[in-house]
């Protein structure tokens, strides 16, 4: 069956006319004695999967402290409380979805 405008079809490689930005240095070259934030989005999951990386990182890595917090809706940006109380307690932050 002919598709019927095929100048409709998108390619999946996109495009982007935003400036590119560089990543943060890199400031470490072992999580050895770090304090790791995790911070999940509050969606179905997210939370075991950032806390098994936490365990997983524990296991590999002799980290200082952990502190695990959670955004309170996942369509919006982490409260500023949240923001400021990671920035405070950690030095390098993973954070993730679920579903």
């Amino acid at each position: 069956m002919p598709l019927l405008h095929p100048e409709a079809i998108l390619s999946p490689e996109g495009t982007s006319h935003a400036g590119r930005h560089q990543l943060a240095p890199r400031r470490y070259t072992t999580l050895d004695g770090v304090r790791l934030g995790l911070l999940g989005n509050s969606k179905l999951n997210a939370d075991n999967v950032l806390l098994a990386v936490g365990d997983l990182l524990q296991e590999r890595y002799a980290l200082k402290s952990v502190i695990v917090r959670s955004k309170p809706s996942f369509g919006k940006p982490a409260p500023d409380d949240i923001v400021d109380e990671i920035l405070r307690n950690a030095d390098v932050v993973v954070t993730g979805v679920g579903d």
